[in-house]
């Protein structure tokens, strides 16, 4: 009865040994969390859709995380927020990161900003109607002396030479910016050219794409976007060095511009499925 007490008692003792470093090794394993913007910013982060219904998130930002994590064998998730709320998670450490974020001096002391991997047009957009020889201005001020000018809540906007937020009629949604023209709450908005032109597709807006005209801002520069991640995540020293360097490789190679030119496409093809 000792001897098989003591067997029993044996086997246990090494399952326990073997199995603990593997149990240590998957608690230490890292779960990352990632969040974009939820009213959507394409082609960097949008949601797929079927049969016209929103479902998972999708675009260039979450399949660069994907190429990132998955060949390190990290698990991670992407969560679609409000924007301010995205920023504030990954303030608190509950995010690990944000998606496709300008840098200003605030964020730059808030966060720890990956390099950037890709650029966008700072631009200024009104109705044809009410300019139809266009408007070409010398500085932003002129636009505030000629109308309101409206944006989006939480957006950084210093890259367009705007710093009064102040003097900005703020609202939530990228797709709702030409309608606040149209319904003259604003004369003019601002706004990312590039990424305007995927949420007036995705949205099928096409009729009101016809009806703005736009311009880069004067002297401004194509604008650095980044991952900001949390000085308060467990991982922040893992996080940036792997994505800066997968970025870079894929930079190299030419994947990162094939990855943007599938997802303009896939912006592209669904708006002509709308137009057949």
């Amino acid at each position: 009865m000792i001897n098989r007490f003591s067997w029993i008692f044996s086997v246990l003792l090494f399952g326990l040994l073997v199995s603990s470093p593997m149990a240590e090794q998957d608690y230490l394993q890292p779960k990352l969390r990632f969040c974009v913007e939820s009213t959507e910013f394409p082609p960097f982060n949008y949601f797929k859709r079927v049969k016209g219904l929103k479902t998972e998130p999708s675009g260039y930002d979450v399949d660069l995380l994907r190429l990132v994590f998955e060949p390190a064998g990290i698990e991670y998730q992407v969560i679609a927020l409000p924007w301010r709320r995205c920023l504030k998670e990954v303030y608190d450490g509950i995010v690990d990161g944000a998606m496709s974020a300008s840098l200003n001096p605030q964020r730059k002391r808030d966060y720890l900003p990956s390099a950037p991997y890709y650029h966008l047009n700072p631009s200024y957009f009104y109705l044809k109607f009410n300019y139809p020889d266009g408007l070409k201005i010398s500085s932003m001020s002129e636009l505030e002396e000629r109308g309101k000018v409206c944006g989006i809540v939480g957006f950084n906007y210093l890259n367009f030479g705007w710093s009064n937020l102040d003097k900005l009629y703020e609202i939530n949604d990228i797709s709702q910016l030409p309608i606040m023209l149209q319904k003259n709450r604003c004369q003019f908005f601002l706004a990312r050219k590039e990424t305007l032109a995927g949420t007036l597709a995705i949205n099928k807006m096409h009729n009101l794409d016809k009806l703005l005209n736009g311009q880069v801002v004067p002297d401004s520069q194509p604008e650095p976007f980044h991952m900001l991640v949390s000085k308060k995540s467990a991982y922040g020293n893992l996080i940036n060095p792997l994505f800066n360097k997968k970025v870079l490789e894929l930079r190299k190679n030419g994947d990162l511009d094939r990855l943007l030119e599938y997802h303009l496409n896939e912006l592209r093809k669904g708006a002509k499925e709308e137009n057949d």
